[in-house]
C-alpha cells in the first residue's frame, strides 16, 4: 500500500513517479499507480519515453513566471512594471480560450467543440484555445498561408515564432521582449496536457504505465493518438451557405451570437469599434445589410474578417470552418432573423 504522503509527493514531482517506475515498483494493475499516471504531464512523458525535445521546452517550470505570463495574456500588460502594452487594440484572450474547449482531444471538429461550449458556458471565438497549444508540434497551418504569406513559414514548425506572429500581425502590436516571451511559454507549460486530460482506458493507462517503467516508444504512440497535433485551418467562402436538407438550430445560434459575437462587440467590452447588443435594432441593422448583399453581411465578416481602414490598425479576425461550420453559420442566421420577427 501507498502511504498518503508519498502519494502526495509523487503528484507533485513527474521525476519522482518516473523514478518510481523504473525501479520495478510498478503493478500496472495497481488503481493507485493508475491515477498517479493520470497526474503526469504529456511532454515529461514523452520526453521519457524518447520523443523529440520541443524547441520552446520548458525544463524548470517557475511559479512566478507563469503569474507574469498570466498577466500578459489576461491583461496585455504587466502592470507592476509598469510596462509598454503588447498591443493597444487586443489582448489574448479576446480571441483565445484558456480551457478545454472539447471533452475528447482527438476530435477537435466543429460539433464537439460547440457541444462543449454550450454546455460549459464557454466564449465561441476564432483562434484555437491556449489549453495543450505547448503540446502542439505545428501552428498556423492550411489557409493562414493565404493570409499572411512566408510570414507562416518560420511559424508552423515553432511555437516561438507562431507566438511572435500572432503579437505583430493578429493583435497589431509588438514583439515581445525576451522575458515576455519567456513568461508566456511558461504560462503556456502550466496548461499543457497531462495525461488525464486525454481519457484514457483502463486496458491503455496499464499499456502507457508499463511503457513509462521499461521506457519503450510504443507508449508515444498510445499518447499521441488521443489529441490532435496541429489545429488546421480552412477559409469559407463569404455566401450564404446552401444547405438543403439542413434545418438551422436556433438555440445553437443563439449561443453563436451571445458567447461569440458579443464577447467582442457586446456593448462596454472596449474590443471592437462596433458594438452592439441582442436589441431588435440590431438584429434588423444586421438583417438589413444580409438583404444587400454588402460587405457588412455577417457571413462576410465572419469567413473574411475586417481590415484595416480611416488609418486604425485594429481589425476583425476571421472563424475558419473548423471554428464555425456552415451549418453553425446558418444556425447564427437564423437566430437572427427569427428573433427580430419575434419581437
Amino acid at each position: 500500500m501507498i502511504g498518503k504522503r508519498f502519494v502526495i509527493s509523487l503528484l507533485f514531482c513527474s521525476s519522482c513517479m518516473f523514478i518510481f517506475l523504473s525501479n520495478g515498483r510498478n503493478d500496472v494493475n495497481n488503481k493507485g499507480i493508475q491515477e498517479l499516471v493520470s497526474e503526469l504531464k504529456v511532454t515529461d512523458v514523452l520526453l521519457r519515453l524518447g520523443g523529440k525535445v520541443p524547441n520552446h521546452h520548458i525544463y524548470k517550470l517557475n511559479k512566478d513566471s507563469v503569474a507574469i505570463g498570466y498577466e500578459l495574456i489576461t491583461k496585455g500588460k504587466l502592470e507592476e512594471k509598469n510596462s509598454k502594452r503588447l498591443s493597444k487594440f487586443f489582448v489574448c484572450i479576446d480571441c483565445h480560450n484558456t480551457v478545454k474547449e472539447v471533452a475528447d482531444l482527438s476530435v477537435e471538429n466543429t460539433e464537439e467543440r460547440l457541444a462543449y461550449g454550450m454546455a460549459n458556458d464557454l466564449p465561441f471565438l476564432p483562434a484555437s484555445t491556449f489549453y495543450g497549444l505547448y503540446n502542439k508540434t505545428h501552428w498556423y497551418n492550411g489557409d493562414y498561408e493565404l493570409k499572411y504569406g512566408d510570414l507562416v513559414k518560420p511559424a508552423r514548425d515553432s511555437l516561438i515564432h507562431a507566438i511572435q506572429l500572432c503579437a505583430v500581425q493578429c493583435s497589431q502590436g509588438r514583439p515581445m521582449e525576451s522575458w515576455e516571451l519567456n513568461a508566456v511559454l511558461h504560462y503556456f507549460k502550466s496548461i499543457e496536457l497531462s495525461i488525464a486530460d486525454l481519457n484514457l482506458s483502463p486496458d491503455e493507462l496499464v499499456l502507457l504505465s508499463d511503457a513509462i517503467r521499461t521506457k519503450d516508444k510504443k507508449g508515444i504512440q498510445i499518447l499521441k493518438d488521443k489529441y490532435t497535433q496541429a489545429n488546421s485551418a480552412t477559409f469559407g467562402e463569404v455566401e450564404i451557405p446552401v444547405k438543403t436538407n439542413y434545418q438551422p438550430n436556433i438555440n445553437h445560434g443563439a449561443y453563436i451570437f451571445k458567447n461569440g459575437c458579443l464577447h467582442c462587440h457586446g456593448m462596454g467590452k472596449n474590443i471592437s469599434n462596433f458594438e452592439f447588443d441582442e436589441s431588435n435594432l440590431t438584429l434588423s441593422f444586421l438583417k438589413s445589410q444580409l438583404e444587400k448583399a454588402s460587405h457588412f453581411t455577417v457571413p462576410y465578416l465572419v469567413r473574411k474578417g475586417t481590415y484595416a481602414v480611416n488609418g486604425k490598425r485594429q481589425y476583425m479576425p476571421q472563424y475558419t470552418l473548423e471554428k464555425m461550420s456552415e451549418e453553425q453559420m446558418l444556425d447564427l442566421l437564423a437566430y437572427i432573423s427569427t428573433k427580430k420577427q419575434k419581437e
